[in-house]
């Protein structure tokens, strides 16, 4: 985890240089690096968060009619953390590339700070959902996904991580448009929203966290606002 953060860190420059170009300047290989860099900033950002889950799913895969009779898989662990990652990078990817289509990357100011403001509000708006609440639930209970998403052998393993993922996403995603869009990519709101997923999922009262991130989410929303028209 601390060398995902090193690298995001060291490659934050590319990275913004990429979402700064225009998408039809970027060929295959600039769109692949975007990738692998994007799957690492994942990585950075969501491992905290992932790791209990990552954690269950090697230990059970030591048991044997309920006794830990084996080493863990770290083969399957490995898929099934990749399967992950690799659905969240393809996710930021998508996401960067729709949003620069759309022009909505980059600094803004006077009227345009409503777009992040929008993006704030809805993500606040989100938090108290229905689909939030399904989401976040089955990411709370490692024990309770694995044991309810459970698939044998290597493929399986990436099929659960793909569950997982997919899961998260429809927790988070909305939070990646923050940082996307409100936070311009930067490590100070990485961090910020990297905090912020893990209380939510591994914290203390994890529907009273995830209330009042929404709170903030608001609050924060109404000032960007409030900028745009001083």
């Amino acid at each position: 985890m601390v060398a995902a953060w090193y690298v995001t860190w060291v490659t934050s420059d590319v990275m913004m240089a990429f979402v700064g170009v225009p998408t039809s300047s970027e060929g295959a290989l600039g769109l692949t690096l975007a990738f692998l860099l994007l799957v690492v900033m994942m990585v950075a950002m969501m491992l905290p968060s992932a790791l209990p889950m990552v954690l269950t799913y090697a230990g059970i895969t030591r048991l044997d009619h309920g006794q830990a009779v084996r080493p863990a898989d770290r083969v399957g662990t490995a898929f099934f953390a990749s399967a992950y990652f690799v659905v969240w990078g393809l996710f930021a990817v998508v996401a960067l590339l729709g949003l620069m289509g759309l022009g909505l990357l980059g600094p803004m100011d006077g009227a345009w700070l409503l777009v992040p403001a929008a993006v704030l509000l809805a993500s606040g708006a989100y938090q108290v959902t229905r689909a939030k609440e399904a989401c976040l639930s089955a990411c709370q209970s490692p024990m309770g996904f694995v044991m309810t998403h459970w698939r044998s052998g290597r493929r399986g393993a990436w099929r659960m991580g793909l569950d997982h993922a997919a899961y998260c996403i429809g927790c988070c995603w909305l939070f990646m448009l923050v940082l996307f869009v409100a936070g311009a990519m930067s490590l100070l709101w990485m961090g910020a929203i990297s905090v912020a997923i893990f209380l939510e999922k591994t914290g203390w009262r994890p529907v009273f966290v995830s209330r009042a991130i929404g709170v903030a989410l608001v609050a924060v929303g109404f000032l960007f606002a409030a900028q745009a028209f001083v």
